[in-house]
């Protein structure tokens, strides 16, 4: 068995691309790679190519680059025709698709203070794995999107969450 693909970035959809480069940038430490530029279907060269990937009913929109501390890309995409809207049902995350974004941050408590500070909503620390320092939490940002944050990087917390059969 191979390691698999690896993770290049993740897309996530905001109603303000400058105040979510700000929230990304100050409270989680992530950093701008490529700023905010607008993005129009009807652009000769690009459209076409942007109108299959976003779907027939996206004309235009915003987008940056950021990148998290271990190389993982966030790519923020703020949608102006059709323009942003939140979803009906934010806590319905058994809908399909994406619900979540995992950060390793060894202060869970800390984190979770700041993105609270922060205009987010934080989430309590749970520590339920016996005999070890594990920590999770689920907080949001200040646009409603869920923000995990795990005390160790997914290879070790999958360690402490196998069960051997």
């Amino acid at each position: 068995m191979t390691d698999g693909v690896a993770i290049n970035h993740v897309g996530l959809s905001v109603p303000d691309i400058d105040a979510a480069i700000e929230w990304y940038g100050s409270v989680l430490g992530f950093r701008v790679v490529t700023p905010p530029a607008e993005m129009d279907t009807a652009d000769p060269q690009l459209g076409a190519a942007l109108e299959e990937m976003m779907g027939p009913r996206t004309k235009r929109f915003r987008m940056a680059h950021m990148i998290s501390g271990n190389g993982v890309g966030l790519q923020l995409f703020e949608y102006l025709d059709p323009h942003s809207r939140p979803p009906a049902d934010p806590e319905a995350f058994w809908e399909h698709g994406f619900f979540h974004l995992c950060v390793t941050d060894p202060d869970p408590e800390g984190l979770s203070a700041r993105i609270a500070e922060s205009g987010g909503r934080s989430g309590s620390v749970w520590r339920q794995i016996p005999g070890n320092d594990y920590a999770a939490a689920y907080c949001a940002d200040p646009f409603g999107n869920v923000i995990e944050i795990n005390s160790h990087g997914y290879e070790e917390t999958r360690k402490f969450l196998t069960v051997d059969d």
